[in-house]
């Protein structure tokens, strides 16, 4: 049986169960629940098998949530007050199990998109927190529900309405759309629309409604399955694309209304005299105002990065990372202030110029001539000197000792030894050698002056170097 013939079965069962809905007596309806739930189970323990280990996660978690399932239906099939606020909390369970997969699926598909999980996410929980106070809050009230299970009507809209955000976000900006991503969103909607409408008529999730809001509910599991057992799903939780992450006016107008939504409605409830909304205050604000919180310190860390980044290249040389010539000089204008200062000389420098670089470059192309530029750099890290590229196949090694002519024997030699081991290129060992210009302040000398006294010096000891 091939796996497209896996899911027609499937939803030959799910069909099936679906239209015995109107049928089946009340009592009967949880038979067929328990029957779909155990496919699921089935698919998701399936699918685990082929997932690699590391993305395991959301799967595990879907298949939790698909045994709590069915431990609701065996549960609510008792029947009573007891059983039905049993299978409350059973199904609670389940949702979390099942959120919490859709949840986790979500960030590893978008985990390059964290900015617009949140928006949507965001944004998703506003409207249904204008939903819940305009349609359902109203109804519950006047049907005498009490707080505590308000809230958790309310947690569970909310939630389904982030998760459907987030999976929205993801399929956006997913090209092509993810078939098992389409029919995962499918089931978390019509879960979503399900739960309302039992709200509704009975002021909870659990107890029996009419066959067509339990069919919903068979659309919602039967979609799960079938997300499952999709040839893609195993593919599912892999990272999706990078969209562009910016903060524009749309975005910071989204956050400022997410975070006044709650008290706004609130605040006109009681100018309308009409009771106060204790759910929305209390999970309604908290959770948008976690999410919108988290979303701005992300932003800040985001920008705090991007400002290090900025800074970093105007200050360091692209290809070898080592500082550039502005940052060189400076370092080398503050420890000439502070030689002055302490009023004896300290500053040593060393100009060095690579021989033997421009036939690499020539014999080689200018790409092996970059990775030798790189190799060069990360030897001279550990001179033990403040070290930059000055420009072309120049690097300029700067420390403060008082000892200066010691200092500069000692870096001279530090130098030579890091680049007398030949460096492997386009499959040859390559040598390069160095010469160098040292040269030792007197207090009196400016970095310019410093700069052009050391280049000075290295050509004269690469004309030496050729006269011999």
């Amino acid at each position: 049986m091939t796996r497209f013939s896996g899911m027609a079965a499937f939803l030959a069962v799910a069909i099936a169960c679906t239209a015995a809905m109107p049928v089946v007596p009340p009592a009967g309806r949880p038979g067929l629940f328990l029957l779909i739930s155990v496919f699921d189970i089935a698919a998701a323990a399936w699918l685990l098998r082929r997932v690699p280990r590391g993305d395991r996660l959301p799967f595990v978690l879907l298949l939790l949530g698909a045994v709590w399932l069915v431990a609701n239906t065996v549960t609510s099939l008792a029947g009573g007050a007891a059983a039905v606020a049993a299978a409350d909390v059973v199904l609670a369970v389940a949702n979390l199990h099942l959120l919490a997969a859709a949840v986790a699926l979500v960030l590893r598909r978008g985990r390059n998109d964290i900015g617009g999980l949140l928006d949507a996410g965001v944004a998703a929980i506003v409207v249904a927190a204008l939903l819940w106070t305009v349609l359902l809050q109203p109804d519950l009230d006047t049907a005498g529900v009490e707080v505590g299970l308000q809230i958790s009507l309310l947690a569970t809209v909310l939630l389904l309405s982030g998760v459907l955000g987030m999976l929205i976000r993801v399929l956006h900006t997913s090209r092509p759309r993810p078939v098992p991503l389409v029919l995962l969103a499918a089931a978390v909607l019509a879960d979503l629309i399900g739960s309302v409408a039992a709200i509704l008529a009975t002021g909870t999730v659990t107890a029996h409604t009419s066959a067509l809001h339990e069919m919903i509910f068979m659309v919602s599991y039967a979609l799960l399955g079938l997300a499952l057992l999709h040839p893609g799903a195993a593919r599912m939780a892999r990272p999706g694309p990078v969209p562009p992450d910016r903060l524009f006016t749309g975005r910071v107008v989204l956050l400022t209304a997410a975070v006044t939504v709650v008290p706004t409605v609130s605040g006109i409830r009681e100018i309308l005299g009409v009771h106060g909304d204790a759910a929305l205050l209390t999970v309604g604000n908290v959770l948008i105002v976690a999410l919108v919180v988290f979303q701005v310190a992300r932003l800040g860390r985001q920008r705090d990065q991007a400002e290090r980044r900025l800074r970093h290249q105007a200050s360091h040389d692209l290809l070898t990372g080592l500082p550039n010539r502005a940052e060189l000089w400076r370092h080398l204008d503050a420890a000439l202030a502070a030689e002055q200062r302490a009023g004896r000389p300290s500053v040593v420098l060393l100009f060095c110029d690579l021989n033997g670089f421009k036939q690499v470059n020539d014999r080689l192309g200018h790409l092996a001539g970059d990775r030798l530029l790189t190799e060069v750099a990360a030897r001279l890290r550990g001179v033990g000197a403040f070290t930059a590229r000055y420009g072309g196949d120049e690097f300029v090694l700067l420390c403060d000792d008082p000892d200066q002519a010691a200092a500069a024997r000692r870096l001279t030699s530090h130098l030579h030894a890091a680049l007398a081991a030949p460096i492997p290129l386009a499959g040859e060992q390559v040598r390069v050698g160095a010469s160098i210009g040292a040269v030792l302040s007197d207090t009196t000398l400016d970095a310019d002056e410093l700069i052009r006294r050391a280049d000075q010096a290295m050509y004269a000891e690469k004309g030496n170097r050729r006269a011999a």
